[in-house]
């Protein structure tokens, strides 16, 4: 146990914040890099106990340009975006709000309730899981995603920088395709 110079309170803060990540089932990799108190061994006990003897999933951690595989999908990831930025107290450029995540996360779940995917196949709605969200909102921090404000809709779009999807509102590009198609099946 790694629990040397703090507090009780804060041991007990720590292992409620893990019990909250992996309550969602955030992958053990962020978790550790996260709270440096608590063994990365030991959070993974935590991870079995709380899934009822199911390991923590291992492999590559979301990558924030992979995510989206399908134009729609950014628009969901715009709204988790959107709604972590409204529910954060700090700058989501300069630091992680993990409050604000858990919130923003909970909130899109109970919008989409039947969404959730721990494996694959995923469907359109991402992100599909908690460390899908936990890397947007990583992204955001380091500058690899912005959320910007789009003149024509007046929504927030989630641009991701080095993405298959040009840096613009992907609400307005998928208007314009919609009154596209609805114009050609006229004719």
């Amino acid at each position: 146990m790694l629990t040397e110079g703090l507090s009780y309170e804060e041991q007990l803060e720590d292992y409620r914040l893990v019990f909250e990540l992996l309550k969602r089932k955030l992958r053990t990799s962020y978790i550790s890099q996260l709270i440096k108190s608590i063994s990365l061994p030991e959070i993974r006990d935590m991870h079995r106990a709380i899934h009822h003897g199911e390991s923590p999933r291992s492999g590559l951690l979301p990558a924030i340009d992979a995510i989206p595989q399908v134009r729609e999908s950014l628009l969901y990831m715009s709204l988790f975006a959107s709604l972590y930025r409204n529910a954060s107290q700090v700058d989501i450029k300069t630091e992680m709000d993990v409050p604000a995540i858990i919130f923003a996360w909970d909130s899109f779940c109970e919008t989409f309730p039947n969404h959730r995917r721990e494996r694959r196949p995923y469907d359109k709605v991402r992100p599909a899981n908690f460390s899908e969200a936990w890397a947007i909102a990583q992204a955001l921090k380091i500058g690899l995603a912005a959320l910007q404000y789009c003149e024509s809709c007046h929504g927030d779009t989630l641009v991701i920088y080095n993405s298959k999807f040009p840096p613009t509102c992907q609400i307005c590009v998928l208007d314009n395709l919609r009154k596209k198609e609805s114009a050609q099946r006229v004719i």
